[in-house]
């Protein structure tokens, strides 16, 4: 009995078991596990991942033919050439090392998720499969530890949590998940486990917490150490179009799928006086730059599927605050949300956008204030004294802002009808012949939606409430699941921002647009009858050119504390010490598993940290012999396996190196000790 446990013992490699088929299956399953947890930084990219953490497997049958270098550089020829074939359609007149480098920077200024495009999918693909070919071929070596594919397992999930800013996994439950698969895989295929000081695992341990956890929490963002291109785009005002869109009544322009809500095209928020203006400078929607007005406290999500049949132009239709869009060239202005594609729509052109609603209730907004230092949105050029006191007139017995913005509404609209013919433009002679023209001149009382909402804009500056004009599409019925979009279908609106609630739309042209409730509304006009008759406008021989809006008192909004780059540099000496840490591990487990030869190889890395190096030309027995029973018994091992092999139990031959290390390291200096577990030398010596 005796002699068949040491036959059995020796045959497993000391209680290792050696299976390849338990051992490639521990490893599919570590690696199933962390590459689905990657790829919740992408949009539907589950599937794709999948099949990237079994891609390693093919190195199997290429180890047979070439040694397992070769084999593992052949698997990344090949992903690297796919990469590169399928990354190259945004610059296919760039080289490929420059083509697949470039993917990095793309997916750290993508929306987050990033969509599932090729070039987007590129850098996480590779890092998979670069993964998944290492750590199979770590395990296929006979009596190879498993410290490989923890460490490919861990380098997945740290990079999920830094891509996502550790939302990946808010409870931990994918970081149990993969500990407990560790540890099957060490106690059931390995059961010996590395044979390391038990400092080196928790100081690995400890640096792994920290990137994984500590960094997202505290706000460090991998995107700001990438500058996110911007580009110029010279895009038109889509305004005075609003007025041929009317004419243009039954023609279809685009098709979607998803919730009722109203689409937007583009944000104005700049007035010179003679028009509203868009943006000029657009980067990727994953910029991180916040935009100049805090988004509001409560909020929901909608995700709509779109394709263009007829709108020509570069501007993007999208929902609330565009979060992510299935198009990897669109570019957003990220203070209004504004999407573009500067290569311009294209009939067929089919994608998805996910925004943020912002849904304040009619009670946030009653005592809701405004900020006062949004010159940006508040902003009138060389307001005529008519539009000023006509708004003052208007809101003078109210006393929040929220009853402001009501009573504007109900005023911009009293007495005024739309007309799809009158003339176009939103300067301020043509909102003065909109508000005050006499019966019976061009434009007098009558105008598109570009009047109403500028003129409500224009007028809600004038009181100090921060507005912008939005251009968009309120939603139809569906036809078959289906919403068509058409040119009778644009329109505008105002918008009024509320400080902790975001921008709320208004609707002056008929009061029901998808702002606050109608209740609210006539709540407030009851109270304030006095206000909702149409104010006198004020008739002077010279007008003033320059008056300054009313300051509304409000709340002042917190500037946002100005974006910080992580001091990351502060663990670079952690990350190197686990580096060392881990490469340190590494040798020792491949010296324990080449028996006797690699338990001296270990006493000899003891003598050199000790600053005990023998000579060359020293004789095994005339060294081990300086070290005592243990030293001497080792080295006649050494012997015996070197030029009379002969079977000797693995186990002894490392106690006896163990017992010898231990020797060596006492006598060695305090300093020397403190540095034992980190000192490269071993790493170098042959």
């Amino acid at each position: 009995m005796k002699r068949w446990t040491e036959r059995r013992g020796a045959g497993n490699g000391g209680g290792r078991v050696n299976s390849p088929l338990l051992k490639h299956g521990w490893v599919a399953a570590l690696l199933l596990v962390a590459s689905l947890q990657l790829a919740q930084a992408w949009d539907g990219a589950t599937p794709y991942f999948g099949l990237a953490a079994l891609a390693g497997f093919a190195a199997l049958p290429l180890r047979k033919l070439v040694p397992s270098g070769l084999a593992a550089l052949a698997v990344m020829v090949v992903a690297m050439t796919g990469g590169f074939f399928a990354a190259r359609g945004a610059s296919p007149d760039r080289d490929p090392t420059w083509v697949l480098l470039d993917t990095v920077p793309r997916l750290l200024t993508a929306a987050r998720p990033a969509p599932a495009t090729p070039e987007l999918l590129v850098p996480g693909l590779l890092l998979i499969i670069g993964v998944s070919t290492g750590a199979v071929l770590s395990v296929s070596k006979r009596g190879t530890a498993l410290f490989v594919p923890a460490l490919g397992a861990a380098t997945l999930y740290v990079s999920a949590a830094l891509l996502t800013t550790g939302r990946a996994d808010k409870y931990g439950l994918v970081a149990l998940t993969l500990v407990v698969l560790l540890a099957l895989g060490w106690l059931i295929i390995d059961r010996r486990g590395p044979v390391v000081p038990p400092a080196v695992p928790a100081t690995a341990l400890a640096a792994l917490t920290l990137v994984a956890f500590v960094l997202p929490a505290n706000g460090f963002e991998p995107r700001k150490l990438v500058t996110p291109p911007v580009t110029d785009i010279a895009v038109s005002n889509p305004l005075p179009q609003l007025a041929a869109w009317a004419a243009q009544g039954e023609a279809e322009l685009f098709r979607m799928r998803g919730p009722e809500v109203p689409v937007r095209l583009v944000t104005l928020s700049r007035y010179t006086g003679a028009s509203w203006e868009a943006a000029s400078t657009y980067g990727p929607l994953g910029v991180v730059d916040p935009p100049d007005l805090p988004a509001g406290g409560k909020s929901q999500d909608a995700s709509v599927d779109l394709r263009i049949t007829g709108l020509q132009g570069e501007w993007l239709p999208g929902v609330g605050k565009p979060r992510a869009v299935s198009l990897s060239n669109a570019m957003v202005d990220p203070d209004t949300g504004s999407l573009v594609v500067a290569d311009g729509l294209r009939t067929g052109l089919s994608y998805t956008v996910r925004g943020v609603l912002e849904t304040p209730a009619d009670s946030d907004l009653a005592e809701a204030r405004v900020p006062a230092d949004a010159t940006k949105y508040t902003a009138l050029p060389r307001l005529p004294f008519t539009l000023a006191d006509y708004a003052r007139q208007a809101t003078q017995n109210a006393r929040t802002p929220y009853e402001k913005a009501v009573a504007l509404e109900q005023v911009v609209r009293l007495n005024r009808r739309p007309d799809a013919e009158a003339p176009v433009g939103s300067s301020y002679a043509r909102l003065e012949t909109f508000l005050f023209g006499a019966p019976g001149e061009s434009g007098a009382g009558a105008g598109t939606a570009e009047q109403f909402a500028s003129a409500y804009a224009v007028l809600a500056r004038a009181v100090g409430l921060p507005t912008r004009v939005v251009v968009g599409f309120q939603p139809v019925p569906e036809e078959n699941g289906e919403r068509i979009v058409r040119a009778a279908d644009a329109t505008a609106w105002p918008e009024v921002y509320f400080s902790g609630w975001g921008w709320v739309a208004f609707d002056p042209v008929s009061g029901n647009g998808s702002g606050p409730s109608a209740a609210s509304k006539r709540e407030v006009l009851n109270r304030l009858a006095s206000t909702t008759a149409k104010p006198t406008p004020t008739s002077l021989p010279s007008v003033p050119p320059l008056v300054q809006p009313t300051a509304v008192q409000g709340d002042e909004v917190a500037a946002p504390p100005a974006d910080s780059v992580f001091p990351f540099w502060v663990f670079t000496p952690l990350l190197v010490l686990v580096a060392l840490c881990a490469a340190r591990t590494s040798r020792r487990l491949r010296l324990r598993a080449a028996g006797p030869v690699g338990a001296w190889n270990e006493v000899l890395d003891a003598l050199q940290l000790a600053g005990m190096r023998p000579n060359p030309s020293r004789t095994v027995p005339d060294v081990g012999r300086e070290w005592g029973e243990a030293g001497a018994r080792l080295a006649v091992m050494v012997d015996q396996a070197a030029f009379a092999p002969r079977p000797v139990p693995a186990q002894d031959s490392w106690r006896l190196a163990r017992q010898v290390e231990k020797a060596v390291r006492g006598k060695a200096s305090w300093w020397r000790r403190v540095l034992w577990a980190v000192d490269p030398r071993p790493l170098f010596r042959r």
